[in-house]
């Protein structure tokens, strides 16, 4: 985890969902003058969630430098039977930027995830919480987190963080990022599985598309609130969000 942790307070400094997240979190005012949020930063900012995510079943592989035990990339999913609390939901008290990107992210999964209703009780038994549209159980979130009363979600794999060292050899990362991603398209082609995702930015989802991503939709989130590099202002035009598949 701390090796993950490493990686992600590198690679995610001027990601601009994050950067909304965490200036949302500080209270940043607007009008602020905009700085980059810092590695450590970044790295108590993700402290928060992995903890618990890591106590779960989650599936985590990072690659290392073939000439060094160095990790170059590594990549987070939550399996099908995922049962933990996803990072994304590990703050019991979202700011509405935070919040609207969970109601966003979970209505994306519903609508697309979803499989044709097959009667009035097929829900009854829970699913999986990140197979769920709704919010993580315990205060201050709903109950029904592992339930859903109008859809039923298809089985999936969910692409929670995939991270990568760029103070490294683009090549060497390049080809990191490739073994890592190859191990669980391999592995949801052979159990028949989708893979679900959601892409914050116009590079990140031209790369998923190159792995045979979809995507399904396009939202926006922090419209008034934040602005192209998620900084607090009044006159934002907020961020894009996609909904991405890998169909089998």
């Amino acid at each position: 985890m701390n090796t993950f942790l490493d990686l992600l307070a590198v690679c995610y400094q001027g990601v601009p969902l994050t950067t909304a997240f965490i200036a949302e979190i500080d209270g940043i005012d607007r009008g602020t003058e905009y700085r980059q949020i810092s590695a450590e930063r970044l790295r108590q900012h993700f402290s928060l969630g992995l903890p618990a995510a890591f106590k779960s079943n989650v599936l985590l592989t990072t690659v290392s430098s073939p000439s060094s035990s160095r990790p170059l990339a590594a990549i987070l999913f939550e399996p099908p039977d995922f049962s933990g609390t996803p990072a994304a939901q590990a703050r019991k008290q979202p700011g509405p930027i935070l919040s609207q990107y969970r109601a966003v992210a979970r209505a994306l999964k519903a609508k697309h995830m979803a499989m044709p209703n097959a009667g009035p009780h097929q829900w009854d038994t829970p699913a999986a919480p990140s197979q769920a549209s709704s919010g993580p159980s315990g205060d201050p979130f709903p109950n029904e987190y592992n339930k859903d009363s109008s859809t039923e979600i298809r089985t999936f794999y969910h692409l929670a963080l995939l991270v990568r060292d760029i103070s490294a050899d683009h090549t060497e990362t390049a080809q990191a990022v490739k073994e890592a991603m190859t191990v669980y398209l391999d592995r949801a082609k052979k159990e028949e599985v989708p893979i679900f995702l959601e892409a914050s930015s116009q590079e990140s989802k031209s790369e998923f598309e190159k792995w045979g991503f979809k995507a399904v939709e396009e939202v926006s989130i922090g419209q008034g609130r934040v602005d192209g590099r998620g900084w607090p202002t009044s006159e934002g035009s907020g961020l894009k969000v996609w909904g991405m598949v890998f169909n089998v």
